[in-house]
């Protein structure tokens, strides 16, 4: 039984040096990965949209698609809204459908891809992207110019196209 105690005490030991002797792994910190106005808008919206739209959002507000993304900046922040309000408008004012692919065959259809967009799931959209333009950008809201008219009755032609007066009846004389 002592053989026994002695010969675990040895592996254990042996256990011990082998541990010590190894070189600890070198920890290196991981490079921070910075999240982009360009990523954090993609993420932002829940249907895909083409690279160039993008791009060409950011160019028209004059925004680093690139530059660090920064909710607590409060210069940043009302572009970051504004881009993604004309992200919205973009949506809105496109197709209703959209990269859907179909394959049919002897009554067998498979579809995968696109979105469909409703006219109720546009004007959702749309309010979404008018409150952020009311807020930050009047100028921009869109979809809800009215004209109101008011009827006078119907006027009676006084001259032609010409402009040459009108033959005028008198009902009394008759």
């Amino acid at each position: 039984m002592a053989d026994e105690q002695n010969i675990i005490e040895e592996q254990e030991q042996e256990q011990k040096t082998v541990v010590e002797t190894q070189p600890e792994p070198s920890v290196e910190p991981e490079a921070e990965t910075v999240y982009t106005i360009e990523q954090h808008l993609y993420d932002s919206i829940n249907f895909s949209i083409p690279e160039s739209a993008v791009r060409g959002v950011l160019k028209k507000r004059g925004v680093e698609g690139s530059d660090e993304y920064n909710p607590e900046d409060t210069e940043q922040a009302p572009k970051v809204r504004l881009l993604y309000a004309d992200l919205l408008k973009w949506i809105c004012l496109g197709a209703g459908r959209t990269n859907r692919v179909s394959d049919s065959d002897n009554g067998w259809s498979h579809s995968e891809g696109g979105y469909t967009l409703s006219k109720d799931d546009k004007k959702l959209l749309m309010n979404e992207a008018n409150a952020i333009y009311e807020e930050l950008e009047p100028a921009s809201v869109f979809g809800k110019r009215t004209i109101r008219m008011r009827s006078m009755g119907i006027m009676p032609a006084l001259r032609d196209v010409d402009g040459t007066p009108l033959p005028r009846h008198n009902r009394d004389t008759h």
